[in-house]
């Protein structure tokens, strides 16, 4: 009975791998395990070309290339379109739902090479009815004369859906936004959890991070953001830059106050966390033209939170 009480308490403390659900798909249409976990800003430095990179001899090309773990990824991704492009593949067939690979084809798509740029989605179906769906991969899309843009994923024996958005040029792949998503099988809909930007990263409910550019140094003391410190919805005025006057004013303030007080807690990480939280209350979107409206909510959503606590911190300190 003790080892069965145990097991049962182990489980219960890690309830999301005893009781999840496994999915069983063939791994030629799982994906690749690489973006489960992507450092953005690592790979972004490590798949940019250097300046001279086209004027350098093959061998010190491939030695570059070699950097970007992008070129040599085990998953075959132009592999997928032989699959699917006589129709929808389920590759999960479960007792209350499926999981099916798909995309958009009409009658002259009669042969795999012929729908390479197309894009494959992922559906929940249930009862022969779409409940959900997400846009999952597709081969290279011109995004301009000279980059073409496209997507990549994997999926989790656990339900946990990852993708990358890469764009490439002569100046190398950049890696533009990751989106970890969940299954949730009660509504049948796929839950969208974390994005990460690079420079922003959010992962719900309750951590929101976004790192400054060291490249754009801001002033301060500039007569036109101080004119943003009183509106930043003026004209030229960016939230970004707005937030991270603030978040520092606050940061150090609250420091001066735990020293004051001598408080061993970190305020600041107990406040900011509470405020993501309550920022972060929306659901994030699945539309990334939406991404940026509800980011400009967020940023202001937080301003506002760091204003009112700015005003008592200090309020304190005067004390």
């Amino acid at each position: 009975m003790k080892y069965s009480y145990y097991l049962a308490s182990l489980c219960l403390l890690i309830s999301s791998h005893c009781y999840s659900q496994h999915y069983q798909i063939e791994d030629k249409y799982r994906g690749d395990p690489f973006f489960r976990k992507i450092d953005m800003n690592k790979l972004e430095k490590d798949c940019t070309y250097p300046l001279d990179y086209w004027q350098l001899d093959n061998t010190k090309q491939k030695e570059i290339d070699k950097l970007c773990p992008l070129n040599y990824l085990k998953f075959d991704f132009t592999s997928l379109h032989k699959f699917i492009y006589q129709g929808p593949r389920v590759i999960y067939n479960g007792q209350d739902f499926q999981l099916t690979l798909s995309m958009p084809l009409n009658e002259y798509d009669i042969a795999p090479e012929t729908i390479l740029g197309r894009e494959i989605s992922l559906s929940i179906i249930n009862d022969n009815i779409v409940k959900d769906k997400i846009y999952l991969a597709n081969n290279f899309m011109s995004i301009g004369e000279l980059s073409v843009a496209y997507q990549r994923y994997y999926i989790s024996q656990h339900g946990d859906i990852y993708t990358l958005y890469l764009g490439e040029s002569d100046a190398g792949i950049l890696p533009i936004l990751w989106k970890h998503y969940q299954i949730d099988t009660q509504t049948m809909k796929f839950k969208l959890i974390q994005i990460d930007w690079g420079s922003v990263k959010i992962t719900l409910p309750d951590n929101f991070t976004a790192l400054p550019n060291p490249e754009q140094k801001v002033n301060y003391k500039d007569k036109e953001f101080k004119k943003c410190l009183k509106d930043e919805t003026s004209e030229g005025c960016f939230d970004f830059k707005v937030y991270f006057y603030y978040l520092e004013q606050l940061k150090s303030k609250m420091e001066l106050l735990t020293k004051k007080q001598k408080d061993k807690k970190n305020r600041f990480s107990l406040f900011k966390q509470k405020l993501d939280k309550k920022c972060l209350a929306t659901p994030l979107p699945f539309d990334d033209d939406e991404l940026h409206h509800y980011l400009n909510n967020l940023y202001s959503c937080e301003i506002k939170s760091f204003k009112e606590e700015l005003s008592r911190v200090e309020k304190q300190l005067a004390h």
